[in-house]
């Protein structure tokens, strides 16, 4: 029978998941990035996750490619090895660590001919190279000084705990934005939900200067345009893509839809200024429906500013310990990355996003707090290999960057230093803005 790189992945994502507390996997979730960037690689070549085809396409091409490649899994393999190792060590005959310890020893097993394939030697320095740059980064994260850094704000429900008519508005917009028909209402609805998102944070201190609402503006005349070129045709949300736009019209009107959905996911370093929230899913929403269908080429024009844009974001948000934010930026890089699996990815890690930031709120049971933590993280874990993967036929470099980034969001968001105290308590540069 044949066992995928994926179905090991799989395993070795539940066995990592089901340790207690979670933080004793972090160190295989960094080794699951690895193994992630590996197969999302042979994904795009060969174009395979079995392994015999892989390891076939390696004894025929004989390049450095495939050594790489299967010195990144046996690493992700012998990290989830190692962290089942450590927490047997501070709890002997622990059936989730001694689960996690066989599936990394299988995992090893079935890689056995690939590595033979790909050139043990190769494999062996690439592993031992990985190895080293683990442990480095390793040492400088424990030398830098311990704050009590939040490992990311919690979700903020303000907006429908404050007045009824502020919390309708809000759900109403939200509504608009994710099932109307008409691009003109999607704009409308996201106006109205960022309004009502700004007016329940003012009431409660948090908020002087609508910057989002302010930046939702910037999409009338975008609709107004549209509107003019499309015709009798109309603006439906499922006939955009017959809406006749020029390749200059693409260009000119995809980079303000997209920094608006930016806006909406509430990026680092930009995070003070657009909160995110409840509000990411509206940005992902305006860029499915809107502006990928009517604007592809135009997206795919600012493709080189999108991506690092996102993968600054991740970076951000990851040194930060602003986890929720992380895994948005990671959304944001499917989004702008534009193949194959990324719309499924990126929805998947707003949604672990999500998962994340209500797991922090200061009412949430400690039960609750760990199962929501463990949610966000097995979502995230599932999303990562297609959203690099996509990331890999558009754009190599930042996607290894972003890669780096999330292993990092993972290190830290579940390290020591962390404090799981309610930070969506906007901070004083948050209330000044």
């Amino acid at each position: 029978m044949t066992v995928t790189l994926s179905a090991l992945y799989v395993l070795l994502g539940l066995g990592v998941l089901l340790q207690t507390p979670v933080e004793r996997g972090r160190l295989a979730l960094v080794g699951l990035a690895a193994y992630a960037v590996a197969m999302a690689s042979y994904s795009v070549i060969p174009g395979s996750e079995d392994p015999h085809v892989i390891a076939a396409a390696a004894r025929v091409s004989g390049a450095t490619f495939f050594g790489v490649n299967t010195g990144l899994l046996l690493l992700g393999a012998l990290l989830a090895a190692a962290a089942a190792l450590g927490a047997l060590r501070e709890q002997p005959r622990s059936p989730r660590a001694i689960a996690l310890l066989a599936a990394a020893g299988f995992a090893l097993w079935r890689l056995h001919g690939l590595v033979a394939a790909s050139g043990a030697l190769r494999s062996v320095l690439a592993l031992a190279a990985g190895a080293v740059g683990v442990g480095l980064i390793g040492i400088v994260f424990r030398r830098l000084p311990r704050s009590n850094r939040p490992s990311g704000p919690a979700l903020d429900w303000a907006v429908l705990r404050e007045r009824p008519a502020i919390s309708a508005a809000f759900i109403m917009g939200a509504l608009g934005v994710v099932l109307g028909p008409h691009t003109g209402l999607v704009f409308v609805g996201l106006m109205v939900a960022a309004a009502a998102d700004h007016l329940a944070r003012r009431i409660r201190g948090d908020a002087a200067i609508p910057w989002l609402p302010v930046a939702t503006l910037a999409l009338f005349p975008i609709w107004w345009l549209l509107a003019t070129i499309a015709g009798p045709a109309g603006l439906g949300v499922a006939s955009l893509g017959d809406v006749p736009l020029s390749p200059r019209a693409e260009i000119l009107l995809a980079l303000p839809v997209a920094l608006v959905a930016w806006s909406c996911l509430g990026l680092w370093p930009a995070h003070r200024l657009f909160h995110g929230g409840l509000l990411a899913p509206l940005g992902v929403a305006l860029w499915l429906r809107v502006a990928r269908p009517a604007m592809a080429d135009g997206l795919d024009h600012w493709q080189p500013l999108l991506m690092p844009l996102g993968v600054l974001g991740v970076w951000g948000g990851a040194m930060t310990g602003l986890s929720p934010a992380a895994l948005n930026a990671l959304a944001f890089v499917g989004l702008a990355s534009a193949a194959g699996g990324s719309p499924a990815a990126a929805l998947l890690l707003m949604a672990a996003a999500l998962a994340l930031g209500a797991s922090r709120a200061p009412a949430t049971s400690a039960p609750a707090r760990r199962l929501g933590e463990r949610l966000a993280w097995a979502i995230a874990v599932l999303a990562l290999p297609p959203l690099l993967e996509a990331g890999f036929r558009r754009q190599v470099t930042y996607t290894l960057a972003a890669a780096g980034g999330a292993a990092v969001a993972v290190w830290l968001g579940l390290g020591p230093g962390r404090d799981d105290r309610d930070a969506t308590a906007t901070d004083a540069g948050a209330v000044a803005a």
